[in-house]
């Protein structure tokens, strides 16, 4: 093989991979932000993801629903990453959790805009107060879209698992949030 060939092969590669994965970075870095609510995290996550995805580009390109079996990757990794150094005795995050840079970004220019970033900041600050286990759930579920099967082979985990977790979770969002927010959620 020439040196020529060999470049042709690996752009040939490249364009296949950024083909297939770009649909779904927006996804994988909400996600990721979600799961580390730092968005420097957020974005190391995705790129160590997609570093290591990158030479098995042919498997992806095997895979049958993309979008959700990336999402698992990403969070098996968050998982491996990211909880292993919250247990470990030594705090080198320095970050606190701001969802006002998050929102911030993605205020509309409509005249409700001002009062839809307060109830996401309500619902934010709800969902930071939720069992790990139950805010992925809701994630996924509520926030993204995905299915409560999909949700299962996700975090691997059963149907019925989601389903008692997106329940439970539901229903502490609803006695923490101000009475007459999760309305206001459901008229805008």
């Amino acid at each position: 093989m020439s040196l020529i060939e060999f470049f042709r092969g690996r752009a040939a590669r490249q364009d296949r991979f950024t083909a297939l994965v770009r649909p779904h970075l927006r996804l994988m870095h909400r996600m990721a932000y979600r799961w580390t609510q730092d968005r420097g995290d957020a974005e190391d996550l995705v790129q160590d993801v997609l570093t290591h995805l990158f030479p098995r580009t042919e498997e992806l390109a095997a895979v049958e629903k993309l979008g959700p079996w990336l999402i698992r990757v990403l969070y098996r990794r968050y998982v491996d990453l990211f909880r292993r150094r919250a247990r470990s005795p030594i705090d080198d995050t320095g970050s606190c959790i701001s969802d006002d840079a998050f929102f911030q970004e993605r205020l509309q220019d409509d005249c409700n805009g001002y009062h839809q970033l307060e109830l996401q900041r309500m619902l934010n600050r709800a969902l930071v107060e939720l069992d790990e286990t139950w805010r992925d759930v809701v994630l996924l579920h509520d926030v993204e879209g995905y299915t409560a099967l999909e949700v299962a082979e996700i975090l691997e985990i059963s149907v019925g698992t989601v389903k008692s977790r997106l329940h439970r979770a539901r229903k502490k969002l609803k006695s923490v949030l101000e009475p007459g927010t999760v309305a206001a959620f459901a008229a805008c």
